[in-house]
């Protein structure tokens, strides 16, 4: 039972990073990916400017995808907690028998 709620929670997990995988993620490295483009299309700049004109054009799109992966570690944090592991359940079902007052 506890494998079957673990296996939908995984699926409706891998299907919400895909989600925004497609629709977030993609469109952001888009625009950094030209963003990027436009960096190097200036004649001008010194190799040094591009490439701080690249950073800057990357960062939205690493703390995007920073923000995504803290939360998914908080979210896996939170269910490990509130999820009883097979010891923990012994445990717990089978505390009173080594409470002192059982032990006499």
């Amino acid at each position: 039972m506890a494998e079957v709620q673990q296996l939908r929670v995984q699926e409706a997990v891998d299907a919400m990073v895909k989600s925004v995988e497609r629709e977030n993620i993609r469109k952001m490295q888009g625009l950094m990916f030209r963003c990027s483009a436009n960096c190097c299309e200036d004649n001008q700049a010194s190799m040094q400017q591009v490439h701080q004109c690249i950073e800057r054009c990357y960062v939205p799109l690493a703390q995007a995808q920073a923000l995504v992966t803290s939360e998914l570690e908080r979210f896996q944090d939170r269910l490990a907690r509130e999820t009883p592991s097979p010891k923990n359940k012994n445990k717990t079902k089978y505390s009173s028998y080594n409470s002192p007052k059982n032990n006499k």
